[in-house]
């Protein structure tokens, strides 16, 4: 059973914040739009209420991004303890190479398996998406 996007997950970047408009700064410009609006035309109540409407649910999308990305982490770090001590099939310069999950480390968020083959030759720092074959 091949294990795919494990990897991948450490890698993945979430929105950057600091370009990001909060709710204060949102409230400030549009107070600042009331100010320097032209009286014989005023913003229409409706639009302040849809742009209202439209930066609440990007608040909401971020948070969701933001938990989502907690969970591939969660998972990837689950998904690899699960390797610990497994048989495995890697793909190694003259074919294929199996051997035993013996330790799983952690680089940047990212988890690096080693693995013990039949010769007692360690394999160190591989990523779980070059594991081929999980064996039991």
């Amino acid at each position: 059973m091949p294990v795919d996007a494990v990897g991948q997950v450490a890698g993945t970047q979430s929105l950057n914040e600091q370009s990001a408009v909060n709710l204060d700064e949102f409230l400030r410009i549009f107070i600042t739009q009331l100010n320097y609006q032209d009286p014989l035309d005023p913003v229409d109540n409706r639009e302040f209420i849809t742009q209202l409407a439209e930066f609440s649910n990007l608040e909401l999308s971020r948070a969701t991004q933001s938990d989502i990305s907690d969970l591939l982490e969660v998972n990837a770090v689950s998904q690899s303890l699960a390797l610990l001590g497994k048989t495995v099939e890697i793909n190694g310069q003259d074919g294929a190479v199996i051997g035993n999950v013996s330790s799983i480390r952690f680089s940047q968020g990212a988890p690096l398996l080693s693995v013990v083959t039949g010769n007692n030759e360690i394999i160190p720092d591989l990523s779980p998406s070059e594991i081929r074959i999980i064996r039991e």
